[in-house]
């Protein structure tokens, strides 16, 4: 993970699930790291009905702001939002293959090339 004062290693648990017959989407996920705050979000993935685009809205501690709001592009078995706030973007791209998530976040601030902050792939439990 990467933080205001560099990069440090952090745990993170994802849980995904959908509801209302599979129109949503939704994620939670905490992660802990040694002498940092714990983060927490919940994640809200859906299809637009007016335009069909794909988008997501988070909601993460400390407290969500309306930039929390993202389109996706899907290419292939990957789906990428960005999200600005000020002068920060961040992509986070999923993509899945089988039954492994992999989850790609980058940031970038205005003018610089993509960091890689964060990067983790998942498997769904046999059974």
């Amino acid at each position: 993970m990467e933080g205001e004062g560099g990069g440090y290693d952090a745990t993170g648990r994802w849980e995904f699930h959908t509801v209302f017959d599979g129109r949503f989407l939704l994620c939670d996920y905490i992660q802990t790291a040694p002498d940092h705050p714990t983060s927490v979000g919940h994640g809200v993935f859906r299809k637009d009905d007016k335009d069909g685009a794909l988008a997501v809205s988070w909601f993460r501690d400390p407290g969500p702001t309306a930039t929390q709001q993202a389109v996706g592009v899907a290419e292939g078995d990957k789906l990428t939002f960005v999200e600005t706030i000020g002068e920060v973007s961040t992509r986070t791209t999923y993509s899945v293959a089988l039954n492994r998530l992999t989850v790609i976040t980058e940031r970038q601030t205005k003018g610089t090339e993509w960091k890689n902050v964060f990067e983790g792939s998942y498997r769904r439990p046999r059974g």
